[in-house]
């Protein structure tokens, strides 16, 4: 179950990541493609380590993509756990960082 509280920060952050990491491989593969008519036996040498790293920079993309995920959805059911469990802490902490944002923004207009 994911948690309400991690799921649309986390996704956006991995979707973007994960989009980043997508461009660059597919530009890479782009590349070998564009190299495909040159028969070069030092190009094709070339050719087919990149093709072997990006094969395993694209699962490494995923895995890491699929383990940020994860973890953002334990930490976020540990979070919500925590607020159901301690309210009135919660509020309490809320309360004191509310007033301490409050002292230093009146301080600044004041300077």
């Amino acid at each position: 179950m994911e948690s309400p509280l991690a799921s649309p920060a986390a996704r956006k952050v991995g979707d973007f990541a994960n989009a980043q990491v997508n461009n660059f491989l597919n530009s890479v593969e782009d590349l070998t493609t564009a190299l495909k008519d040159i028969e070069s036996p030092e190009i094709v040498r070339l050719r087919a380590k990149v093709k072997l790293a990006l094969v395993a920079a694209q699962s490494a993309a995923a895995d890491t993509a699929s383990q940020i995920r994860s973890q953002a959805e334990r930490v976020g059911r540990h979070t919500d756990t925590f607020v159901r469990d301690n309210p009135w802490q919660v509020i309490g902490v809320a309360a004191l960082v509310g007033l301490a944002v409050g002292i230093l923004a009146s301080r600044s207009r004041g300077s």
